[in-house]
């Protein structure tokens, strides 16, 4: 949406990646709430992304 904080969106994936490097280990950002699923669908906003390690992140699949 036009209101999200697009800065702040890009500084959650630099984080991202920092911590990829830093630990060796992959790291991505996952929308909490997925942004198409049946019961609800989430935004691109900051406030609904968060860093989570790969793994977390696929077994977490389309829900939260």
């Amino acid at each position: 949406p036009s209101w999200a904080d697009n800065a702040k969106i890009t500084e959650i994936y630099a984080w991202s990646l920092l911590a990829s490097r830093a630990t060796g280990v992959q790291h991505h950002v996952d929308h909490i709430i997925p942004l198409q699923w049946d019961a609800v669908s989430g935004l691109h906003v900051e406030g609904n992304l968060q860093i989570l390690l790969w793994w977390d992140n696929l077994s977490k699949g389309n829900s939260f």
